[in-house]
């Protein structure tokens, strides 16, 4: 009797095998802490090279003795800066002769102020590396990829780039940017076979959440912490878009954020 495979176990085995990053260079920003560490570990486990970009090198250092001996690169590099998000470009280029896949993960949270209260350079600060940051760094990795005849960005704005929130309107900003230069780089690299897309992550379990769960009573902390999000599981999306799983996904913003986006507005205006 002749049996076969079924149809669904052959199907989720491939897709398993199209995550494989084996042979594929990658570089992820602000990979020292969070989400970007995390990011960058995932990508190291799926057989990629990793080059690891943050301002400072302690952490970046620490999450390289993390890849257990895979192959990495440590860069030192303020991303909001030109010459840095080319030199970027070119250690990767120089260092493994081409680039495959860009994460801007690169970001900083902003003063809890309102709109009047913000300073020009509270403002620029957050921007130049928010939004700035994910602008350079593709500007220069788009080339390399071109070379490649294929290559793919993800970027990671928020699902406060999608709603808002009350003293936040500078990260807002700077997040709702990253979206709308993520559809519309995804149009203009489309011809040479490079693919756009962005995750919004919500409330993750590391990083700029945590801190600010410090100024919480504890009660308050007791009811938050269970609905953070798993760090892993927005690395996960990443890597799904940056396999040849999604070879046809551009311009897409992928959103996980424990449902906090699909909720109604509350009223801000009563009747004069």
């Amino acid at each position: 009797m002749r049996t076969t495979q079924p149809t669904c176990v052959y199907r989720t085995e491939r897709l398993f095998q199209n995550m494989s990053l084996n042979g594929k260079v990658a570089i992820v920003t602000g990979s020292g802490s969070g989400l970007g560490k995390a990011t960058a570990k995932l990508l190291s486990q799926e057989g990629a090279k990793l080059v690891l970009v943050g301002r400072r090198k302690a952490p970046l250092d620490e999450t390289l003795a993390e890849l257990q001996g895979k192959e990495g690169l440590v860069i030192q590099a303020d991303v909001s800066k030109s010459m840095d998000a080319k030199r970027i470009i070119d250690e990767t280029v120089r260092r493994f002769g081409k680039l495959d896949i860009l994460v801007n993960n690169a970001g900083v949270e902003a003063p809890q102020k309102s709109i009047t209260e913000l300073t020009e350079e509270e403002w620029d600060y957050v921007i130049d590396i928010n939004l700035k940051g994910v602008f350079l760094c593709s500007k220069f990795a788009i080339p390399a990829m071109k070379k490649n005849g294929r290559g793919v960005i993800t970027n990671v704005a928020s699902n406060w780039g999608i709603i808002s929130a009350p003293q936040a309107s500078v990260y807002c900003a700077s997040k709702a940017g990253v979206i709308l230069l993520t559809k519309a780089a995804a149009i203009d690299v489309a011809p040479d076979g490079i693919t756009v897309n962005c995750v919004c992550p919500g409330d993750v379990d590391a990083g700029m959440e945590l801190r600010d769960l410090a100024r919480f009573s504890e009660e308050r902390r007791n009811a938050i912490v269970p609905k953070l999000i798993p760090v892993e599981q927005i690395a996960h999306a990443i890597l799904y878009l940056v396999s040849d799983t999604a070879t046809m996904t551009t311009g897409t913003t992928l959103i996980i954020d424990n449902g906090s986006t699909i909720g109604e507005a509350p009223r801000l205006l009563s009747k004069k």
